[in-house]
């Protein structure tokens, strides 16, 4: 892990900056659950800053469920499993699909069920190390034109705007959704005019998100996640094998 190449946020005090930094880093999967992360002392000589902010960034990150920290025995990024205990084990057995194609229809339904309630959540509990996190992730998004890894990006920013619930147990249901659609996700073949119109849903979903209107935050994303549940329902229908082509 080259840690001296994580990016800078110059609207965010210091602490912030450090916890949206290794924040995208564990969203994304470049750390991974059981990593463990250099000490205080370490990542304060990387970073050029002091313990107190290295120490009040992780202390973010561990209120979120997303590192444990152990007296002796240093700080580790926190698996799926360790967040959702055995509620998500549950939630992850239901889940699992026993056939693809109508499996996956059903988690799409029930994306769209939970989604928008989610975004009109976080609209309201939105900080701005939030909206800065959404917002590299909005335009980095725009930019991407390798598909594969524009499909990894639309993940980890509806996985971010349930983490910004500020609400674990809906951080923890949708990360285990997203597992369950990450091969479809990764298999899939997305045109550049699919892509635009995600990007441009994506955009209006941030824009809400960012002005705190709750209200628009979810009816953006219902329209988002409705669009891409009749393109799954569409795939399912005509499919000839278990398999959808999808991307949210």
């Amino acid at each position: 892990m080259e840690w001296s190449s994580l990016r800078r946020s110059p609207a965010l005090s210091v602490p912030d900056r450090l916890a949206v930094d290794l924040e995208r880093l564990i969203l994304e999967g470049e750390l991974k659950p059981g990593d463990r992360l250099p000490t205080e002392q370490e990542l304060g000589e990387l970073f050029g800053v002091s313990r107190v902010s290295i120490r009040q960034a992780l202390r973010e990150l561990e209120a979120r469920g997303l590192i444990d920290r152990k007296p002796g025995r240093g700080t580790t990024v926190r698996s799926t499993a360790a967040r959702s205990g055995q509620a998500g084990s549950a939630i992850s057995a239901l889940l699992h699909p026993a056939n693809g194609t109508v499996e996956l229809a059903r988690i799409m339904e029930l994306r769209a069920i939970i989604e928008p309630p989610i975004a009109a959540l976080a609209a309201q509990r939105l900080t701005l190390r939030d909206t800065e996190q959404l917002r590299a992730l909005v335009e980095e998004m725009e930019q991407e034109t390798d598909l594969e890894r524009y499909a990894e990006l639309d993940r980890v920013f509806h996985q971010a705007i349930s983490q910004y619930t500020h609400n674990p147990l809906l951080a923890q249901l949708t990360e285990l959704i997203a597992t369950e659609i990450a091969p479809s996700r990764r298999h899939s073949v997305q045109s550049p005019e699919r892509r635009l119109a995600s990007s441009q849903a994506h955009r209006k979903i941030f824009e809400a998100l960012a002005r705190n209107d709750a209200e628009q935050a979810e009816a953006e994303a219902r329209a988002h996640v409705e669009t891409v549940l009749r393109e799954a329902l569409k795939a399912a229908s005509s499919a000839e094998t278990p398999q959808i082509k999808e991307q949210a």
